[in-house]
């Protein structure tokens, strides 16, 4: 039997350029990205979050189901809306982002949520995923809060896997981004990082150097995505490296690392194969920056 996974953080409504004056709208969020993909692979996965009533939350709602993940766990809020985020698209593939997400019902969740209800909606499950851009939106104190539920948490034997997923411009500088990590690297099992993440939070380091550094955390299990070259995995004192292909075609690269970590984790679970699953991880992704969108 597949462990039970619940996935937190924001899904805003999602905005993409597709040519001059043409926009298509979807709806997408690394952590609900991540809860799309795992849930194709036949996992069993929630997601927590909140949305507002209007017309544009409850077709996202409808979303949610179609991708057969359980909506038991999204708060409503009649005063709130969802987030919103425009991606322009640059010749290389790569994107910029444009956010409206101050007022999201997500944000304002949270930074609300009562602690005993978030443990008491988490304690049953085997696994939690989150991320940094999770944290972005929190402020310290909501954060701190946070942290003490996955405390909480991990002493029912839930494990903790946390994606860095560092967006520079949601940050105020590296030492607010540095502060709010170490909160959280300590209580985790399970991390995916880039190489993007690595220089936004610290700055161009050797692998053996990146390693040593997040192991002194205790983390069992980290999946380094240096770049679409080369990916790596350190578990059981162990360094496994996959060289891939370059993408002969990039299109959008919103989406891909999400699809890579759900591939990634999927695949693990149900061979515990390190090298497969860093395979697995890679062709999920390549596909997705073959198509404008983060969910394809």
């Amino acid at each position: 039997m597949y462990p039970k996974i619940c996935s937190f953080g924001e899904c805003m409504i999602e905005i993409i350029h597709q040519d001059i004056n043409k926009y298509n709208q979807s709806y997408a969020g690394d952590t609900f990205n991540f809860a799309v993909y795992l849930s194709r692979q036949k996992m069993k996965i929630d997601y927590l979050t909140a949305v507002g009533t209007s017309s544009l939350s409850k077709s996202y709602l409808q979303f949610m189901k179609k991708e057969k993940i359980s909506t038991k766990l999204v708060m409503l809020n009649k005063n709130k809306e969802l987030g919103i985020y425009l991606i322009k698209n640059k010749a290389s593939g790569e994107k910029d982002f444009y956010y409206w997400r101050d007022e999201s019902a997500a944000k304002f969740f949270f930074n609300n949520f009562n602690l005993n209800d978030f443990v008491h909606k988490l304690k049953n499950y085997d696994y939690v995923y989150f991320s940094g851009l999770t944290l972005s939106i929190m402020k310290y104190s909501s954060q701190l809060k946070l942290q003490l539920a996955l405390k909480k948490l991990r002493k029912k034997n839930l494990k903790v896997i946390f994606d860095l997923n560092i967006r520079k411009k949601r940050w105020k500088n590296k030492k607010t981004i540095n502060k709010s990590l170490q909160l959280f690297l300590p209580f985790t099992d399970f991390l995916f990082a880039s190489g993007e993440d690595m220089v936004n939070w610290k700055k161009k380091m050797k692998l053996i150097n990146i390693l040593k550094y997040l192991k002194k955390f205790g983390i069992s299990h980290i999946v380094y995505r240096k770049d679409a070259k080369n990916n790596y995995a350190f578990y059981q004192n162990q360094i496994f490296y996959k060289k891939n292909k370059i993408y002969n075609k990039v299109v959008d690269t919103a989406g891909a690392g999400d699809a890579f970590n759900a591939n990634y984790f999927s695949t693990f679970i149900k061979t515990n194969n390190i090298m497969k699953s860093l395979h697995n991880g890679h062709s999920l992704g390549k596909k997705v920056v073959m198509k404008k969108g983060a969910i394809i």
